[in-house]
């Protein structure tokens, strides 16, 4: 059994040291790798520097000793763009200016009716020992070196069959779309034919129950196997815990995750990629069943999630935005006297809305939402955060009250987010 592959990943950039742009090419390159069945063993970002570059490249090669290394950013035209002529004086390579690549970029800049700046002759430079990496949505060519790791030539573990242990360097740009398109159309198939010893990878996706007591409930299970996987839990914002498990061993993983979801069955609701609203999506579709909303404090949320799956037409009849007590009456069907007696955000409200707007709507399921999201508008019977979530369905109604937070746009979220667990959980029965 070989041994698995190491991979780093390069993030390269002022503007994501700074905070004003959010590194998610490393999260989208690390979880492609793992659908493919390798992991990314180290990732730094480093800001547009000529020594950094360099210093990062050698650390991951020498000292990290990665099979993979993968950069991304810095191949644009202007002057901070430095990954290229960096990976050239890295790699002692001449780099060579292309006529017939700068005339394609002239012939690209023309059909867009624009006369192509002289800063991107930048980006027609070739190099003489490397590979350029076409980019098919874009002007900036990435660049893949591969260089002998010297250090371990005489470590018999790291000759196989005369083959020297060899590191691949893949220079991407930071561009999102060209980044996918260059990893997905060349980078990923090269080191999918050169895998050995594939890793599986699953995750558990989990809502309703806190990290802490999550692994209380499956810590003998997980202690027993401690040696041969790697487990994570991974708290989402607001949405709930993921238990990842990772194991060159596919069937202990396995075995593992059919373990674990006996124990915590009520709190899976997915697996891997899978989202809530896609969740309870295919459950209203496998039961034949449509929802309509009535929202207030949400004000159209739960509706927006609902109708973000494709297809969503076949059980989404429609949703009510009732703000105001008004409409809550003469749209909904609300009875005054309950607004009066027992106010907007009231079981009672909550109870009237969700059966009124399956009924007028022709819905089997009607859902509200009712509450204070603040952060003003609280009293000390009905405080900031005091929500209810109406759910009529086969002629009962389920109603939740949640007191959450004192900030409104948390309250917001979350609530649709218990809300559409709510809407699971009832499905699943």
């Amino acid at each position: 059994m070989g041994s698995v592959m190491k991979i780093g990943i390069i993030t390269i950039g002022n503007e994501l040291l700074s905070g004003f742009t959010v590194d998610r090419n490393s999260a989208w390159i690390g979880q492609r790798l793992l659908e493919s069945g390798m992991k990314v063993h180290v990732r730094q970002t480093i800001q547009d520097d000529y020594d950094d570059i360099c210093d990062t490249l050698e650390s991951m090669w020498e000292e990290w000793q990665c099979d993979y290394i993968i950069v991304t950013g810095g191949l644009g035209p202007t002057v901070d763009d430095i990954t290229v002529s960096t990976f050239f004086d890295y790699f002692d390579d001449k780099d060579e200016f292309d006529r017939e690549y700068w005339n394609k970029l002239k012939d690209r800049f023309k059909k867009l009716n624009f006369k192509i700046p002289n800063l991107n002759k930048n980006q027609a430079y070739k190099s003489k020992k490397g590979k350029m990496i076409e980019n098919l949505v874009g002007t900036a060519r990435g660049l893949h070196y591969t260089k002998e790791h010297a250090s371990l030539l005489k470590n018999v573990k790291a000759v196989f069959k005369g083959k020297s242990k060899k590191t691949h360097f893949f220079a991407l740009p930071g561009v999102p779309q060209e980044m996918k398109s260059m990893f997905t159309n060349y980078v990923l198939p090269l080191m999918e034919d050169e895998l050995d010893n594939k890793v599986t990878c699953k995750s558990i996706r989990t809502t309703g129950i806190p990290e802490s007591i999550l692994q209380e409930k499956i810590s003998d299970i997980i202690d027993s196997n401690n040696q041969k996987y790697d487990i994570a839990f991974l708290p989402h914002r607001m949405l709930g815990v993921d238990i990842r498990l990772t194991s060159q061993d596919s069937k202990l993983v396995k075995n593992l995750v059919e373990s674990i979801v006996k124990r915590i069955d009520k709190y899976v609701y997915g697996f891997d990629s899978d989202n809530l609203e896609e969740v309870v999506a295919d459950l209203l579709v496998k039961n034949n069943t449509t929802i309509a909303t009535a929202e207030s404090c949400t004000a159209g949320l739960l509706s927006a999630r609902l109708t973000n799956v494709p297809g969503s037409s076949k059980y989404f009849n429609g949703g009510v935005i009732c703000y105001s007590n008004q409409l809550k009456e003469e749209l909904i069907g609300v009875k005054k006297e309950t607004l009066d007696r027992y106010g907007s955000v009231s079981e009672e409200t909550a109870s009237e809305l969700a059966e009124n707007v399956a009924k007028k709507l022709d819905s089997e399921i009607g859902v509200s939402i009712t509450g204070i999201a603040g952060p003003g508008g609280g009293t000390e019977k009905k405080p900031v955060g005091l929500v209810f979530v109406g759910i009529f369905y086969k002629n009962n109604v389920y109603i939740k009250r949640y007191n959450l937070t004192p900030d409104r746009n948390i309250n917001r979220e979350l609530t649709v987010i218990l809300c559409l667990n709510e809407i699971r959980k009832i499905l699943k029965k």
